[in-house]
């Protein structure tokens, strides 16, 4: 071989070589870092994105209404947690026709959940885990859900599914403790919204297929499903 080629060839060979005897342990720790800033990172942004969300709702709601005791603008969120953001804002809302504010149960036994039946409840009816309308109109629907995933030798799948009627509606879906992963416990929140005219006595429901991974200790407060009325077909 022609010695400057050699000569050229020899450095990109030792690059090559170091690049195959990177101790294993240092690209482990890397990826678990990784993995858990992504985690902190979409549970942020997923908790914004709700927030978001009832504000926008309620802007618009605002524009309908010809005449409101608070302007959004003075609304001031008290900033615990996103669950506590929503409730403030369905209690200074102009609606009060007809809304909901529940926490989950903390005896989960179904993929349907409960809820505790001491939550805030105008013009709705609660039964066996189903919100009936009792009012037609287009409703704006809201739940949010923390998981805690102790990870098995598998990857675990955790989805969301609003039904009305008992007919799936929107749904959210994400697979956790995927193969290779070094994570012991896993946080995970799932969030979903819908807007949708219903009738009286449609009913509202939640389900979760992998019902035992739902926090409920760690979050309490953090597990909720809410409505409220956004228009009136009256």
């Amino acid at each position: 071989m022609d010695p400057g080629l050699q000569q050229a060839l020899n450095p990109l060979a030792l690059s090559r070589g170091a690049a195959m005897h990177v101790p294993a342990g240092s690209v482990t720790n890397h990826l678990g870092s990784t993995g858990r800033g992504y985690f902190y990172f979409t549970t942020a942004l997923l908790a914004l994105c709700l927030v978001f969300a009832v504000a926008t709702i309620m802007v618009l709601v605002v524009q309908k209404t010809d005449s409101i005791p608070n302007p959004p603008g003075k609304f001031h969120l008290k900033g615990g947690n996103c669950s506590e953001d929503i409730l403030c804002i369905l209690e200074r809302a102009p609606f009060k026709k007809s809304w909901a504010y529940l926490q989950v149960s903390k005896h989960i036994n179904k993929t349907k959940l409960s809820w505790n039946k001491d939550g805030i409840i105008h013009g709705v009816r609660y039964q066996d885990g189903n919100l009936v309308v009792q009012f037609p109109g287009w409703y704006f629907i809201i739940c949010q859900l923390q998981f805690l995933v102790k990870c098995p030798e598998h990857s675990v799948d955790l989805k969301l599914e609003l039904l009305i009627n008992k007919d799936v509606k929107k749904q959210t879906l994400v697979t956790v403790c995927e193969s290779g992963a070094q994570t012991k416990n896993i946080y995970q929140n799932l969030s979903q919204f819908l807007l949708e005219h219903l009738q009286v006595n449609t009913t509202i429901s939640v389900k979760v297929d992998k019902f035992q991974y739902v926090d409920t200790n760690t979050f309490p407060l953090e597990n909720v499903f809410s409505i409220f009325l956004y228009s009136s077909s009256d």
